[in-house]
């Protein structure tokens, strides 16, 4: 067996990067493929957990980058029938962790598994580069905002330069708005798939529900990525109608009722309001927005959901002084760099109010362009 390997990257933190490595695995596996996802997010390692994969005392791929342990002593399965290889967010094991091992560790894999999934961290730094290198073919995975958009390309150009190979981009959190569209008919046969909001999608819950227009998504993304047209699923049910259990409900799912993918799944329990955060992406993605499963206009800019604005004329006399330390106005936002990177809050970048929208219709185009160029 000679497995392929694929590389989930985006550049920036919150586009869905880990949620996209758990529902491949997860798809994949219920089709009968052999999958072993690993975690190389060295510093942010999330993928474990939220698999409900804790080691505690365990080995982990930073034990292995480390060279104390091997990559089976690494290796867990989960309760949906594929592998995982967690990471820890200890800060001694991350700086014993050496990403130039990678490829030497996770060698023997591609001899056990049919598909090895890796989850990249946010950013361009050397353990981003080191599975860049190594995998057959990357992932781009990127939201229709302006900054994710900027960041998966700029991910695109650096696996460019490293010698590697872009399959195409998965567009998560799409909406149905001008935004992704226009991303979406620039990129054309280059979008792998288009998945929608879905706040059910969270930090306890990262795995999509069954037969939802999220799981189908995922679904028709691992297809494309194994040459099939369609998976076929033979171990489990994830994103096809089970007919043996649900064919007393002959009526089709109408895809455009939000309420459709909960109504069609009876064997599933009742989802209970959850007061989490939705996210598409564990930890890194606490700076994402929430958004509404239903697949309709969002709008792109966020001031209707900031609080009132107060009356500021009692402050008329209020020294420059005794204002807080950090408001919206005076929060400073690194332009470029890793952490920039990650930390930006994309709900800012497009609404603030002192670009122009000639500004910042041009700082879209130039982000769509370099994306789209990666592919010319």
């Amino acid at each position: 067996m000679s497995g392929r390997v694929y590389a989930i990257a985006g550049g920036k933190g919150g586009v869905g990067k880990t949620t996209t490595v758990a529902n491949l695995a997860t798809a994949l596996s219920a089709a009968g493929y052999d999958v072993v996802a690993v975690d190389v997010d060295l510093g942010m390692a999330n993928l474990g957990p939220v698999l409900d994969i804790q080691p505690d005392d365990g080995a982990t791929i930073h034990n292995v980058l480390a060279g104390d342990a091997g990559i089976k002593e690494a290796t867990y399965t989960t309760d949906r029938g594929f592998a995982v290889i967690p990471g820890t967010q200890a800060l001694d094991e991350y700086a014993g962790a050496d990403p130039s091992r990678l490829q030497y560790a996770t060698g023997p894999l591609t001899d056990e598994y049919e598909i090895i999934l890796l989850d990249l961290s946010a950013g361009l730094s050397d353990e981003v580069i080191a599975p860049l290198q190594l995998a057959d073919s990357v992932v781009l995975v990127t939201t229709p905002d302006v900054v994710a958009i900027r960041d998966a390309a700029k991910t695109g150009e650096l696996t460019a330069r490293v010698g590697g190979a872009v399959e195409g981009v998965a567009v998560n959190r799409a909406r149905d708005d001008p935004q992704t569209e226009e991303l979406i008919d620039e990129l054309g046969d280059e979008v792998l798939t288009a998945i929608p909001n879905d706040e059910r999608i969270t930090m306890s819950n990262i795995i999509a529900q069954p037969v939802s227009e999220a799981a189908r998504s995922f679904s028709d993304l691992a297809a494309t990525l194994v040459g099939e047209e369609v998976l076929e699923e033979i171990d489990g049910q994830y994103a096809t109608q089970q007919s043996v259990t649900e064919s007393t409900d002959t009526s089709p799912t109408t895809e455009s009722e939000p309420d459709s993918d909960e109504e069609s799944e009876s064997t599933a329990p009742p989802e209970p309001q959850s007061t989490e955060e939705p996210l598409s992406e564990p930890a890194e993605d606490s700076g994402e927005p929430a958004e509404s499963s239903t697949p309709a206009p969002v709008a792109t800019s966020s001031h209707a959901d900031k609080p009132p604005q107060t009356d500021t004329s009692s402050q008329a006399d209020t020294s420059s002084e005794e204002l807080p330390a950090t408001t919206e106005s005076d929060e400073s936002v690194p332009e470029s760099g890793p952490v920039a990177t990650a930390a930006f809050d994309e709900r800012r970048s497009e609404s603030e109010t002192f670009f122009s929208d000639e500004r910042r219709d041009e700082k879209r185009a130039s982000a769509l362009g370099r994306l789209r160029k990666l592919f010319d």
